[in-house]
């Protein structure tokens, strides 16, 4: 036997590319579509208790006619009033007087007057003699629902019909946003209130669905890419639109918009995102400038006076009074709510926030921006209270018609003191408060970090995409909460950051699924 014999001829063998899953058909992708928006919609309906007369809610604090007045409601309580009952008044009539101040158009008036003409259209019981007809906030409640289901359903059809995700599993794309709402009641109990938060939150989550629908789709696919786009333009409309705290959300969906690309031409594929970013500005526009002056109208004064005396003297020291005119003798009067005695007894109150409220907070901000430790510290007390989303002291319990005025008397809680000490020593007493800045921090860096992945690795798992969602998230949130503190300080502070709590719950959840979505990828690549 020669050498030659013995020579063993050792061939490369090519690399067989692993199958792709076969696309669903679009009639099943439509009825995929279909059977999520219907499990959301059964899911928010049984988490409210909307069947079976178990509602749950929040009450009004006195805040909530400013949105039933521009369709003309009026309770159908005792007294003629929403709040101060102790319960949630979920009954309403039509006929009631208009707004004291003519309010903007807003997207939480949009639902409640499309509400109302609904249910003049489908309520067969007599009018009452005065010709008003029954308006019901679990009516209201009931079409947030079906809204809720509308998002859910075309963000699973954008991503069932993309290329990165052609199996039913697609359909997962809907979980984050979803899972905090069926989960607990702290955000879905405001859809049974008359305040702008049940838009702001529909509006997010339609954000939220948008963004993860993209980062699952490829720019190829333009139907599918192009139907995530739209969801998230429209989110940001509604979400910027719903009242002024809530703008970052809207400007954070607008820069996201901006970088959308859809379709392969390089000199084609950014003009879909930068025309939807076009689209949103031009419609919420508007509505955002006349909410903000509509705000500035009615709480001016009692805003400059919570920004000074409850969130930057604390913070501060007195050396901050000289800034905004204030004299020293001020300084007794730190931490005091506005409305614990509307300025009263505060020198130099008369002459500079009683008399000049807006040039006032602008020297306040001012301030602020020339000490940004200060500044840190107030956004960093403004995450910590995102811990807090219950908001206790709006009552969940809810009441029907003519209903009596104390029946329920409410508790104090820290998180409703007019007085800042209480609030603080219960903030500073919370477990896990390293949790909502460590959130904030890891999803901003995991998203910057996805520059450095390399292209064609980008295209191959969807674990960046969902990284820069996850920051995308995240910057909404530290925006949201950046508004509430140097818009009124620390009053009612935990409803002010509300839907930042929100936020950080669904960021944290992409977050956890860009990781197993990377480790699934690692598994199942070839050696």
């Amino acid at each position: 036997m020669t050498a030659r014999d013995t020579d063993v001829e050792v061939r490369s063998v090519p690399d067989v590319p692993a199958p792709t899953p076969r696309p669903l058909r679009p009639v099943l992708r439509l009825v995929l579509a279909a059977g999520v928006a219907l499990l959301v919609v059964a899911g928010l309906v049984g988490r409210l208790g909307l069947v079976g007369g178990d509602a749950v809610g929040a009450a009004d604090n006195a805040d909530g006619a400013r949105l039933f007045c521009v369709v003309g409601l009026t309770p159908d309580a005792t007294d003629g009033r929403a709040g101060g009952h102790g319960v949630v008044v979920t009954e309403f009539r039509t006929g009631g007087p208009p707004c004291r101040v003519p309010a903007p158009v807003t997207s939480g008036g949009v639902v409640l007057e499309a509400t109302v003409a609904l249910a003049a259209r489908l309520d067969r019981s007599a009018p009452a003699p005065d010709g008003s007809t029954r308006v019901s906030l679990e009516w209201l409640a009931g079409v947030y629902a079906v809204l809720f289901g509308l998002g859910a359903g075309v963000a699973a059809a954008a991503a069932l019909a993309g290329s990165r995700r052609r199996g039913p599993a697609a359909a997962l794309v809907v979980l984050p946003p979803l899972l905090p709402l069926l989960v607990v009641p702290w955000w879905t109990r405001f859809l049974v209130s008359t305040y702008g938060e049940p838009a702001g939150l529909l509006g997010t989550a339609w954000v939220a669905w948008g963004l993860l629908a993209v980062a699952v789709t490829r720019p190829d696919d333009r139907a599918a890419r192009g139907t995530a786009l739209g969801l998230l333009a429209a989110g940001a409309v509604v979400v910027a639109t719903a009242k002024p705290g809530f703008l970052p959300v809207g400007m954070a969906a607008v820069v996201a918009c901006a970088v959308v690309t859809v379709g392969v031409r390089r000199a084609w594929r950014r003009l879909p995102g930068l025309v939807a970013a076009v689209v949103v500005v031009a419609l919420a526009a508007s509505p955002v400038l006349a909410g903000i002056r509509y705000q500035d109208e009615l709480y001016a004064s009692p805003n400059t006076h919570d920004l000074i005396f409850t969130a930057i003297l604390p913070e501060a020291g007195p050396g901050a009074l000289p800034a905004v005119g204030l004299p020293p003798e001020a300084w007794r009067h730190s931490g005091e709510h506005f409305y614990l005695d509307l300025g009263r007894g505060v020198p130099g109150w008369e002459t500079t926030i009683g008399a000049r409220p807006v040039e006032t907070r602008a020297l306040a901000r001012a301030w602020l921006a020339e000490h940004p430790v200060v500044l840190a510290r107030m956004v960093h007390r403004g995450l910590v209270a995102t811990l807090r989303p219950q908001i206790p002291y709006l009552v969940s319990v809810t009441a029907g018609p003519r209903t009596v005025s104390g029946t329920l008397p409410v508790p104090e809680f820290p998180e409703a003191a007019q007085r800042m000490g209480v609030t603080f020593r219960y903030l500073d007493g919370l477990p896990g408060r390293w949790v909502p800045p460590a959130v904030v921090g890891t999803a901003l860096l995991a998203a910057a970090a996805t520059v450095l992945v390399p292209r064609p690795a980008r295209r191959r798992s969807p674990a960046p995409g969902l990284l820069r969602v996850a920051g995308a998230l995240a910057a909404a949130a530290l925006g949201t909460v950046l508004l509430a503190v140097v818009g009124d300080g620390y009053v009612e502070l935990a409803k002010h950051v509300w839907l930042a709590s929100y936020l950080l719950v669904v960021t944290a959840t992409v977050l956890v699924a860009s990781v197993l979505a990377h480790l699934t990828r690692q598994a199942k690549a070839p050696a």
